[in-house]
């Protein structure tokens, strides 16, 4: 007994020193515990890679991080409780009880840390392979809000505690990325399938019976080609019950793409959304009494629906099922800026665009000929409408087979030719390709033969480097030698997740399957770069996934319906993609799937168009298109047409502030549409706002999202005051004002401290030189701005040649400071004149009265003007 007393004292005394068995390695620390090893791998002054695996680390390739940077400084240190591994401008810490990890700030404040107990490591198998299943949790305080995860049709916008499946589908973009209101940014580092906040408890659904009648059938876009797809639709019951008063998240699992989303708890509808295609999988909260709850659903007929909820508990979950370890990374900003640059430079950053590419882009279902196309340019310039743009949508092929890159001899003869008389209306050809050719075309057998397709599949295999330099030889020799400026890529997810199940050249595609689109734009872009330096690379793509900035991608938010509540869903779409470390986003303005022939009389969708045609003004890509659609602004009437030309020239004139914009996203990591958490992180107001965003550093956008509606509120955030754009009228900030919103104008604010530099109204980006700019100065703060310029279409800017005009504003002293110019480019303007304006109620809605400008000639020597 006296021996056994003693034992359990020494056991205290030693337990109160817990030991942990970790190792210093080049790249960071690795732990030894009981359900694997631990990795801590400083990647930047600023970020972490945190990783568990089994035995040894699995080989994997890496798909996101290429610029292979050298591990920064680290300092590992130890306490009796913890393991401290800090780094420039952030800590982890390791708590030796529990195996938790803490991220704080360099002061040492906590911003994130894991959830007690959540990180699983289950081995599993797939596809006859062994893998694990990878979850980790993170607390989730009750002020937290998050964005990201990229492009989702649900309508949320701040996206703590919702459910969501990402999975690549049409109109559907899932990047594993988030951003918090607490200066973090997360990348969930897997390839396969993730459950972010899994609802796992299901509710079982009963299939009521259908009365007897025909089906509904309609035509509708699939990669077969028009087909006609039953609408018929089905309602299930069921019930369940919930263990206490609380928010909850419901989780509706359709199977497949569907057309129907529609959940009532209670006889409260919280789902409803209906379009032509729907991605398989949405989620909503609901705030829900403990006890029993009757649910119905309704769907397409064929789908299978499966619904699960969970509560919520200040939580935020990770779950991948086909894993090869736990793998993800924490970004500290605090700013969302300094999260993405870094995320940006261990990524690749965001290459150039050509100038043209920030003009209008012209699209439509779809132009039939060449003759047509010339023929849509030359309508254009004769209206004065400007564009940069046009682009030919698919069917181009003929009898060629199904997405096949070939023109149609018959109707696109001389393809050298028509696409020249483009160029001499100094416009530019954008043409749409596949990503699965028909196998038993011409051009398909050849690939089958090299077997280039992924088996048992219609989709080529790109994970093979040799598929991806035959794709790309294939569209030089039909397309590119004709002149060709950019590719509009269809398809790329591979459509409905096509992935799963299948054995693709590195593996089995549940390991890869949100990655597909990432090799495509590889394939294109490395393709196009080895060919020429001369013209930039500029892709339109449906889908994406982390690191695809560096191959010069857009993306466009695939088959949306041309409703309200679809333009509605866009806005929240867009700023959720964008923050997301993916700067170039778009969508069909108008929407893809139109009301059909009244489109073209009915005011009621001419409002909607009108209001989507100004908020796309200010995308980081203005474009237009839609489904069996003539989207030719005149098609719609003189009021339209008016409207729309309004928003043109006011684009162009913005190109020199949105083409330096450009640049700073290249070289500084910036973002264009920048939801407000990313300018106004500490202002709860501002970050709740769904509808308004900056775009650049200086523009508060505030679209109208509702008919009918001539005004809207609008929250300008607090720390600085505004402007309105239209009228110059100067407002405090941290409050919120009715906005005027006529017909032809979009509530647009400019924040004090800005200078905005505007060109004179042109046809195309290339009309003007910019020999003449006014650079307006929004007083109430210091403030500047870099004037990039450069050849506007080459990559000679990646060996310096650009020129940047820097403009220094200071408020105390009411002068305006431009300095000396840095840097030449083939071209450039040695001597040019800037009409300056001091805005204010005498100098509104981007004109200026003669008198209130003060003109100056800069010959690159600094000059100082007092205002």
């Amino acid at each position: 007994m006296k021996y056994f007393s003693l034992f359990i004292v020494l056991l205290v005394f030693t337990g109160c020193k817990k030991e942990l068995n970790y190792k210093e390695i080049p790249k960071g620390i690795n732990i030894e515990l009981a359900d694997g090893t631990l990795g801590i791998y400083p990647v930047t002054d600023n970020a972490v890679r945190i990783k568990l695996f089994k035995e040894e680390e699995p080989e994997i390739p890496e798909f996101i991080f290429t610029n292979n940077p050298e591990t920064p400084e680290f300092k590992t240190t130890e306490t009796s409780s913890k393991l401290a591994v800090t780094l420039k401008n952030l800590q982890v810490v390791v708590d030796k009880k529990t195996g938790r990890l803490s991220y704080a700030s360099p002061t040492g404040k906590i911003f994130l840390q894991e959830k007690a107990g959540s990180r699983r490591l289950v081995p599993d198998s797939v596809e006859g392979e062994p893998c694990f299943i990878a979850e980790q949790g993170f607390e989730s305080p009750e002020d937290e809000s998050v964005f990201g995860l990229g492009q989702f049709q649900d309508g949320h916008y701040n996206l703590k505690g919702v459910t969501r499946r990402l999975t690549q589908v049409n109109s559907q973009i899932s990047i594993p990325f988030i951003y918090s209101s607490k200066g973090y940014g997360l990348l969930w580092h897997q390839y396969g399938l993730t459950d972010y906040n899994p609802a796992d408890n299901l509710i079982e659904l009963k299939k009521q019976e259908q009365p007897a009648g025909d089906e509904e059938l309609i035509e509708v876009t699939t990669t077969a080609g028009t087909q006609k797809v039953s609408q018929n639709q089905t309602l299930y019951t069921g019930q369940f019950s919930v263990p206490e008063d609380g928010e909850y998240s419901v989780f509706l699992d359709l199977g497949d793409m569907g057309n129907r989303y529609y959940v009532v708890i209670d006889g409260k509808p919280y789902i409803d959304q209906t379009n032509m295609w729907l991605p398989p999988t949405v989620g909503t909260i609901a705030n829900l009494e403990k006890g029993e709850h009757n649910v119905q659903v309704i769907c397409k007929s064929d789908n299978k629906p499966k619904l699960s909820w969970k509560l919520n508990d200040n939580s935020t979950i990770f779950r991948s099922p086909n894993a090869k370890e736990l793998d993800y990374v924490v970004f500290y900003g605090p700013s969302a800026d300094k999260v993405i640059s870094s995320y940006r430079n261990l990524s690749g950053n965001a290459p150039m665009f050509p100038k043209w590419a920030y003009g209008f882009w012209q699209c439509r279902e779809r132009y039939t000929s060449g003759k047509q196309l010339v023929e849509t340019v030359e309508e254009f310039r004769n209206r004065e409408l400007p564009m940069d743009v046009i682009v030919q949508d698919w069917q181009y092929w003929g009898s060629k087979g199904w997405g096949v890159p070939q023109l149609d001899e018959e109707n696109y003869p001389n393809p050298s030719g028509f696409i020249s008389e483009i160029h001499d209306m100094n416009a530019r050809f954008c043409i749409s390709i596949w990503s699965n050719p028909d196998k038993n075309s011409e051009l398909g057998r050849e690939y089958v033969n090299r077997n280039r397709f992924i088996p048992g599949t219609k989709w080529l295999d790109y994970f093979n480097p040799k598929t991806r330099q035959e794709y790309w030889n294939t569209l030089n020799e039909n397309l590119f030698v004709h002149g060709v400026d950019a590719w509009w890529m269809d398809a790329v997810e591979p459509e409905n997740d096509a992935l799963e199940g299948t054995q693709t050249h590195i593996g089995p595609g549940n390991f890869y399957r949100l990655t597909y689109p990432l090799m495509v734009s590889k394939a294109v872009y490395e393709g196009q770069r080895n060919t020429t330096s001369d013209k930039r690379v500029c892709i339109l793509t449906r889908s994406a996934f982390s690191g695809q900035q560096k191959y010069g991608m857009i993306n466009w938010s695939g088959d949306i319906g041309g409703t309200w509540d679809g333009y509605r869903r866009q806005i929240l779409a867009g700023l959720n993609f964008t923050i997301t470390g993916l700067p170039y986003w778009t969508s069909d303005i108008g929407g893809f799937f139109r009301p059909g022939p009244s489109q073209y009389t009915d005011e009621r969708y001419h409002e909607l168009l009108t209001r989507w045609f100004q908020w796309g003004t200010f995308n980081p890509i203005f474009r237009v298109h839609g489904y069996q659609s003539e989207t030719e602004p005149w098609k719609y009437g003189p009021t339209v047409e008016a409207n729309m030309r309004k928003m043109l020239n006011l684009r162009y004139r913005l190109i020199p502030y949105i083409y330096s914009e450009a640049w700073n996203i290249t070289q500084n990591g910036s973002t264009m549409m920048r939801p407000l958490v990313m300018d106004f992180r500490e202002d709860t107001e501002a970050v709740n706002h769904l509808y308004q965003y900056m775009f650049g550093n200086s523009f508060l956008v505030a679209p109208v999202t509702q008919p009918d509606v001539l005004e809207r509120e609008v929250y300008l955030p607090e720390t600085t005051s505004w402007y309105d754009f239209w009228t110059g009228k100067h407002f405090n900030g941290g409050q919120t004002i009715n906005a005027n919103a006529p017909m032809d104008q979009i509530p647009l604010f400019v924040k004090a401290g800005s200078i905005v530099p505007m060109d004179k109204i042109s046809q195309h980006t290339g009309e003007s030189n910019a020999d003449s700019l006014e650079i307006r100065i929004y007083q109430g703060a210091d403030g500047s701005f870099s004037l990039y310029e450069d050849e506007g279409d080459n990559y000679n800017y990646e060996n310096g040649k650009f020129s940047v005009v820097p403009f220094e504003y200071n408020e105390q002293n009411q002068t305006l400071v431009i300095g000396d110019r840095e840097g030449q480019y083939p071209g450039y303007l040695k001597t040019r004149v800037f009409n300056i304006v001091l805005v204010n109620e005498d100098s509104g809605m981007g004109i200026a009265r003669e008198e209130k400008k003060k003109t100056v000639t800069y010959s690159g020597s600094k000059i100082e003007i007092k205002l």
